[in-house]
């Protein structure tokens, strides 16, 4: 039986997340883009589901080891800066949405949207003590500024929503595959 790792178990966490809000781009994708596409629907929930069982069972395997230092001051320190980040970003959010809206340009919430997503991932780095992270942010930030311009709808295209779930769905599976168990277990990776 492999050791168990608190680190691998976080990023198990992460995975889970990913995929579920990698299932919710890229189902908006496919529902701005295929309206009548049930089997792409269908693909797209169980792809979603497969990817989120994979790591409920990597987290499950590990789940000892992380509750071991779920009450070390790194990891509480660690789970209050996740979450001023988390809300900050919320925040973010909704003014990016009544701005695009106030300005008489609601087709840039998208990639606004994106955009914030992406910064959010840039201190979470730090905490998580993941590379993996700033890969991430960098990421959906670069695509959030890129795809209004290469897409032929601008920032109006339903490819911004594919593009933020292959990303985030791409970064699930690099948590579950790729992982090392050699990252310090002082706070779990997500």
């Amino acid at each position: 039986m492999e050791k168990q790792s608190a680190s691998r178990a976080g990023a198990a966490i992460g995975a889970m997340i990913f995929s579920v809000f990698g299932f919710g781009w890229l189902l908006a994708w496919a529902i701005r883009s295929f309206a009548q596409a049930a089997v792409l629907w269908a693909l797209i929930g169980g792809l979603g589901l497969a990817l989120f069982i994979t790591a409920f069972r990597q987290y499950r395997r590990n789940r000892e080891a992380h509750a071991a230092i779920v009450e070390t001051p790194e990891s509480k320190k660690g789970k209050r800066i996740f979450n001023i980040v988390n809300i900050a970003q919320g925040v973010a959010i909704f003014l990016a949405a009544n701005i695009a809206k106030n300005i008489g340009h609601p087709e840039w919430f998208v990639p606004a949207f994106i955009f914030i997503v992406g910064a959010h991932f840039i201190p979470l780095a730090k905490v998580f003590h993941s590379r993996r992270h700033t890969v991430i942010g960098v990421a959906m930030m670069v695509w959030a500024l890129a795809y209004p311009q290469l897409a032929k709808a601008g920032a109006a295209d339903p490819v911004g929503c594919l593009g933020a779930g292959l990303i985030l769905w791409a970064s699930a599976l690099s948590a579950l595959l790729f992982h090392s168990s050699a990252q310090p277990d002082a706070v779990p990776e997500q």
